[in-house]
């Protein structure tokens, strides 16, 4: 799928939600709130995932992400995305995304290759786990969605993140904000687990976002 032709695609279904597996639009989480898109840029990212951040001074920021299919090492940046990494490493440490709060673990229930894999809201049997208030919106950060990098879902509305996070398959770009885009809020990058990634965005059949088998977060741990 080309750039325009996603484009399009999100244009149309944006504020459509991710309350049944298999809904297309862009990486939205709970609400029902329809919306138009905003506006997309041609901007050119770095496929570098690395972060600035040194790591020497970041203990405890650093997640593993066990899933069925693969694991994914995140550095999350709490300097450019304090509130989201906040958010974030409390539901990590409630045991909300892998099941150890009793609550079911949570899986990725939607992956588009060539875009991004979502996940952190629902259980294997399609259940909506529930959440803390959403967040404010920290996307204008200077972070950018390319490949390997992590972000909060959302609906339309720029303050609902809660659960709910994407990590980008390729550069997103038109998904970072600019003068006339709110964007979605970059919080962290993959430094290893790019093949569990990769392995994960080719799970959809064709015409579907929904996995064709289950993809559960099996462990969530920081250091």
């Amino acid at each position: 799928m080309t750039r325009h032709a996603l484009f399009f695609l999100l244009a149309t279904t944006l504020g459509l939600t991710a309350c049944t597996i298999d809904d297309t639009a862009a990486p939205d989480s709970e609400a029902d709130t329809d919306t138009d898109t905003d506006t997309d840029t041609d901007t050119d990212t770095d496929t570098d995932t690395d972060t600035d951040a040194d790591t020497d001074t970041m203990d405890g920021y650093t997640v593993t992400m066990e899933t069925s299919h693969g694991t994914m090492v995140i550095l999350l940046d709490p300097v450019n995305a304090p509130i989201t990494v906040e958010n974030f490493v409390t539901y990590v440490d409630e045991g909300f995304y892998d099941g150890t709060d009793g609550l079911g673990a949570t899986t990725f229930h939607r992956v588009i290759e060539d875009f991004m894999i979502q996940g952190g809201g629902y259980t294997a049997d399609s259940t909506l786990k529930s959440t803390h208030d959403p967040i404010v919106l920290e996307a204008d950060n200077g972070l950018s969605n390319s490949r390997g990098t992590i972000a909060m879902a959302r609906t339309g509305v720029p303050d609902s993140a809660t659960t709910q996070f994407f990590v980008n398959h390729v550069d997103n770009g038109f998904l970072d904000s600019t003068g006339a885009n709110d964007g979605y809020a970059v919080f962290g990058a993959l430094t290893s687990g790019l093949d569990a990634l990769d392995a994960i965005a080719v799970l959809a059949p064709a015409g579907s976002e929904a996995p064709a088998e289950d993809v559960i977060i099996t462990s969530v741990t920081r250091d």
